[in-house]
C-alpha cells in the first residue's frame, strides 16, 4: 500500500470548508488540570433544544493552534453547512488535543464528557439529541468513550478501533462505523500495533461482535478494495471524506434520540 505522500492534496480542504470555519467561534476548556482549545459553532436562531454534536479530529490534526481540528479536513464542518442548518438546525463542538495525547486515555475521555455536558448547558440543547462523530485516532477515542459514558444519541466511528474488552457496554448507544476495507493505518479487521497494549479490532469486527452480542442498532459501511484509490484518488483511509458525503449517515445519526 502506497505512503500519504502518494496521494498528493487529499487533506487540502475546499474553498467551501475555509467559509464554514469562520463561522466557528475560538475558545478553551479546562478539566482536571487539562486545558486544550474549542472551535464551537453555535446556531445563529437562538432556539434552545437543538441537538448538540461532538466531534473528534484525529492524530494528524493535533495541537495548540485551535484551528487545524476543524480546518484540515472537510468533514468537520459538514454539519454548519447552510442547507444542513436549514433542514437540521444544530450546535457543534470540536475540540483539540495537543501533541502527547490521545482521546482514548482516562483524561481525555473525561475531558470529551465534561466538554459536552458543559456546552449541552451552555447551549441549552436537547439531551436526548446529542451526537458525536470522528476519525482515525477520533473514532478510537468515540468507542472507549462510549464504553464509559452512556450519554450520547448516536456515534459515527470512521476508520475507528477497539479492543476486545467491555464491547458489551457498547450496546447501549446506535451506532454505524465506517471503514474502507483496505485501509493499512487502522485495519478494518484484528490488528496489533505496538502503541497499544492489547490487539485492536477494527469496524468489520466491532461491527460482527455487536451483532452477536444483539446490538439493536448497529450499521456498517464498509468502502470496497482500490475503491479509494481509484476513484477517488484518496489514500484507503481517507474514509471520512467519503462520510462527509454520505446523506445516509448523517440524516440516520439526526434521527436518533436517547431514551
Amino acid at each position: 500500500m502506497g505512503k500519504w505522500t502518494d496521494f498528493p492534496g487529499w487533506a487540502v480542504p475546499s474553498e467551501e470548508n475555509k467559509s464554514r470555519c469562520a463561522l466557528f467561534k475560538k475558545s478553551r476548556f479546562v478539566c482536571n488540570g487539562v486545558e486544550n482549545g474549542i472551535r464551537y459553532y453555535e446556531n445563529p436562531s437562538g432556539k434552545s433544544g437543538l441537538p448538540l454534536v461532538i466531534f473528534l479530529h484525529g492524530a494528524d490534526a493535533f495541537g495548540t493552534d485551535n484551528e487545524g481540528q476543524i480546518a484540515l479536513h472537510d468533514v468537520a464542518t459538514v454539519f454548519a453547512d447552510s442547507k444542513w442548518q436549514s433542514i437540521h438546525p444544530c450546535h457543534i463542538v470540536a475540540p483539540q488535543y495537543p501533541r502527547g495525547r490521545h482521546w482514548a486515555i482516562p483524561t481525555m475521555r473525561k475531558y470529551v464528557y465534561e466538554l459536552t455536558m458543559e456546552y449541552a448547558d451552555k447551549l441549552s440543547v436537547d439531551m436526548s439529541r446529542i451526537y458525536i462523530y470522528g476519525y482515525s485516532a477520533g473514532a478510537i477515542g468515540i468507542l472507549s468513550i462510549l464504553k464509559e459514558y452512556d450519554i450520547y444519541a448516536a456515534a459515527v466511528p470512521i476508520c475507528g478501533s477497539t479492543d476486545k474488552k467491555d464491547l458489551d457496554k457498547l450496546l447501549h448507544t446506535p451506532i454505524w462505523l465506517y471503514h474502507a476495507e483496505d485501509d493499512p493505518m487502522v485495519k478494518a479487521d484484528e490488528f496489533e500495533v505496538v502503541f497499544y497494549k492489547d490487539p485492536q479490532i477494527g469496524s468489520r469486527v466491532i461491527y460482527e461482535r455487536l451483532r452477536e452480542l444483539g446490538h439493536k442498532n448497529i450499521r456498517y459501511t464498509e468502502i470496497e478494495a482500490d475503491k479509494m484509490k481509484s476513484e477517488y484518488s484518496l489514500h484507503p483511509h481517507c474514509s471520512w471524506v467519503l462520510m462527509g458525503e454520505d446523506k445516509a449517515v448523517k440524516e440516520w445519526m439526526f434521527n436518533q434520540r436517547k431514551h
